[in-house]
This record gives structure tokens, C-alpha cells and sequence, in this order.
């Protein structure tokens, strides 16, 4: 009984785990179809690289590679993958610090506005149209 609990609930924290993602406003939905496109290819890239490096492995263990083969040709796919996680981080990283100068800028102007009628004023100075 303990352990169907316990399944349970290791079960619900991994579902919970994944679906993260899917409940965040994340950064792809604002991005734009370039940049999605970009983040696209890139994950194929990485993708292909790392279904490569599988398939090495296994024809090296049924004995159709040899040692020298596999080491040169896992180098090979390794570099890609890891150029396609580069381009991947690039590309999220540009993502997120867009979201995050938009909100700089955003409560850099709220704080230029008047909080009573939105009227430009300077910083710790009465409004020039409301005197608020």
C-alpha cells in the first residue's frame, strides 16, 4: 500500500516536472516565426547529431565500425551537437533578456507618468497638469 503511494505520488511530481513548461507564458509564444524557425532548425540539428551518435554506437558494437571510426565520427557528431545547443542558448538567451529590458522599460516610463492622470512628469516632482 506504501508503495503504490509513494508511485503515486513520484508519478504526479514527474508529470508536474514536465508540464511546467506548458503552464508558463514561456518566451516562444512572444517570439517571433524567425526566431522560431531559428529555434527549429537548431533543435533538429541537435537532434540529428545525438539519433547519429546512437546509431554509431550501436554499429560499433555489432562490429561495423571500428575503434578509430567511431572515436573520429563521434568527435564529429559531439561538435554538432553541442554547436546546435550553443545556437539553442543563443537563441533563448536573446529571448528572455528582450522580456526582460521591455519590463525595465515599461516601469521606467510608470514611473515618468503621473499616477493620477498619466501626464509626463519628472521624477519626485508635482504633475504640471493635476498638481498630484
Amino acid at each position: 500500500m506504501v508503495a503504490v503511494i509513494v508511485i503515486v505520488l513520484l508519478v504526479g511530481f514527474a508529470l508536474a516536472y514536465v508540464a511546467t513548461p506548458l503552464r508558463r507564458p514561456g518566451a516562444a509564444a512572444t517570439a517571433t516565426p524567425e526566431e522560431q524557425g531559428d529555434a527549429i532548425e537548431a533543435s533538429a540539428k541537435k537532434d540529428a547529431a545525438l539519433s547519429a551518435i546512437v546509431d554509431i554506437e550501436t554499429e560499433r558494437r555489432i562490429g561495423k565500425l571500428s575503434a578509430a571510426d567511431f572515436e573520429e565520427l563521434r568527435r564529429e557528431y559531439e561538435a554538432a551537437a553541442l554547436e546546435a545547443l550553443k545556437e539553442l542558448d543563443t537563441i533563448r538567451l536573446s529571448e528572455r533578456t528582450d522580456d526582460a529590458l521591455e519590463a525595465e522599460i515599461a516601469a521606467v516610463r510608470a514611473r515618468l507618468e503621473c499616477p493620477a492622470c498619466g501626464a509626463p512628469r519628472s521624477p519626485g516632482e508635482q504633475c504640471p497638469r493635476c498638481g498630484a
